[in-house]
């Protein structure tokens, strides 16, 4: 096989592969994204400072860092706020999680915080 039959080939299986991909997807579809969980993020990422609980470390809540477990603290923070501080970090203690964790990961672990309200 010459190369100019080489070339049209593999042109060739390049066009059927595309074709083969596309097929069953809207022209306008975004991928999905794999939902994370936010159970297993939270116990990777902050149960070592905020506590598998949600309720702090002793000698990390006399430097301001919450009990997730308290429905006045709850109650006084939006989504917005906690996804906030979790991506930009907050003082000295609280690091930035913007280069550590998905925008995805960050809201699961909002909503993981959310679930250690009293009921």
């Amino acid at each position: 096989m010459n190369n100019r039959a080489k070339l049209a080939t593999l042109i060739l299986a390049f066009i059927i592969s595309s074709c083969v991909l596309a097929i069953g997807e809207p022209a306008n579809s975004v991928p999905a994204s794999p939902v994370a969980d936010g159970n297993a993020v939270f116990a990777a990422k902050c149960a070592v400072c905020h506590g598998k609980d949600g309720r702090g470390l002793p000698n990390w809540r006399a430097k301001g860092q919450p009990d997730f477990t308290d429905a006045k603290w709850q109650k006084s923070r939006t989504d917005a706020q906690l996804i906030a501080v979790t991506k930009e970090g907050k003082g000295k203690f609280m690091p930035s999680f913007k280069a550590k964790l998905s925008d995805d990961e960050i809201t699961a672990v909002v909503a993981r915080i959310r679930g250690f309200a009293k009921k």
